[in-house]
């Protein structure tokens, strides 16, 4: 039996079927095929599109530079999904010492995690919406004050239908020191009842 989809689901559907501009397929490096490279840059639009949702201002400053489907170094028969995005760190994302926010870096990496995990599972033939988490360990290592480069680099670590974890490390591009890192479980969205 199929489940009828919302307005709301059809747009969403519909937007990630759309083709993504060849100059901006062109600007992201990586070996992800072109259909691939479109998934994180369309969820990242699809994530803040509403306009007013949490640190909206900061996630339309963050650009995906890689996108890569890579072999497990784990195993063989297994794909990772691989996702680098850039921000500069600003005043918005600080706290009241000038250096980027704990939560910030959580944000960071909760959106790049999920792109990396939807394109794991691209690579790997299933298509999936971004997840929802279930939990977020990070670990912080080095400031960022305003004007840092980062340099936020996302892979999964597994993936599929039930439930998917990746990883994230966060770079100081000019200093080269790692500035956070963490790993996250996510699982698949439910259905909004108001979608039914």
């Amino acid at each position: 039996m199929d489940i009828p989809q919302s307005d709301h689901a059809q747009r969403t559907i519909a937007f990630l079927q759309e083709p993504l501009a060849q100059e901006v397929i062109d600007s992201i490096g990586g070996n992800a095929p072109p259909e691939i490279k479109s998934l994180p840059v369309k969820w990242l639009h699809i994530f803040k599109r509403r306009g007013n949702s949490f640190a909206n201002s900061i996630a339309e400053r963050v650009r995906v530079t890689e996108v890569s489907v890579l072999p497990s170094p784990d195993d063989a028969e297994k794909l990772e999904g691989k996702v680098v995005c850039e921000i500069e760190v600003t005043q918005d994302m600080c706290n009241s010492k000038g250096v980027m926010h704990a939560g910030c870096a959580v944000f960071l990496m909760d959106e790049g995690i999920a792109v990396s995990l939807v394109v794991g599972n691209a690579g790997e033939g299933r298509i999936t919406p971004a997840g929802v988490s279930q939990t977020l360990n990070t670990y912080f290592h080095e400031p960022a004050p305003v004007g840092t480069r980062l340099r936020i680099v996302s892979t999964s670590m597994y993936s599929g239908y039930q439930s998917n974890g990746g990883r994230c490390e966060i770079f100081d591009v000019a200093n080269h020191r790692l500035i956070a890192s963490g790993t996250q479980l996510m699982m698949p969205p439910s259905i909004p009842a108001k979608w039914m």
